[in-house]
């Protein structure tokens, strides 16, 4: 069955390709959020931290990739300096997507991708995504996956099947969004 629905979803994106043709998709810098209670040996700390920001990295790497390598998006890049000052706090895009609309509007995007890697434990992580429409201000959905094990492993594979629902997603949007008025 679960083979089923994914190849449903790949036919879907298939026959809404030419939907999604102009489709201009900005991903923000994904957010550290860190819940873990720091060990006392302050060099474990820093391997943490550099684990952590290295799947940041990865996981910011490989969205980017995934829209790019897709023929019916252009990737719109973002300028982290405009980011860090349209970002007034930790969380402040994540949890406003006016403000993220706003930003994307900037740089000519349909569509921005703001994230955020979620860590409550060591033990698994979360990569949550919200998708807002830059036109309506409103986020479109908001995307989670859980990260466990070997995220070497986990996070590219967490989000080839985020694309799949990404594109899903999107063109079901985009199918039903009315034009914009000018």
């Amino acid at each position: 069955m679960k083979y089923f629905l994914k190849l449903l979803v790949a036919i879907s994106v298939f026959v809404s390709g030419s939907v999604l043709a102009e489709t201009k998709v900005g991903v923000l810098d994904i957010e550290l959020l860190d819940l873990t209670l720091k060990v006392s040996d302050p060099q474990m700390n820093a391997d943490i931290e550099a684990r952590d920001q290295q799947n940041v990295a990865l996981t910011e790497s490989l969205l980017r990739e995934g829209f790019d390598a897709h023929e019916q998006y252009t990737l719109v890049e973002i300028d982290s300096a405009a980011q860090a000052r349209a970002d007034k706090s930790v969380g402040f895009l994540f949890d406003r997507p006016d403000s993220a609309a706003e930003l994307g509007r900037e740089f000519g995007a349909d569509y921005v991708v703001v994230g955020r890697y979620h860590k409550p434990t060591y033990l698994f992580s979360y990569i949550m995504l919200r998708i807002v429409d830059v036109h309506s201000g409103r986020m479109v959905e908001e995307l989670k996956t859980e990260v466990k094990g070997r995220p070497q492993e986990t996070i590219p594979r967490n989000i080839r099947n985020v694309m799949i629902e990404i594109d899903a997603l999107l063109a079901k949007h985009e199918a039903t969004r009315p034009d914009p008025v000018e």
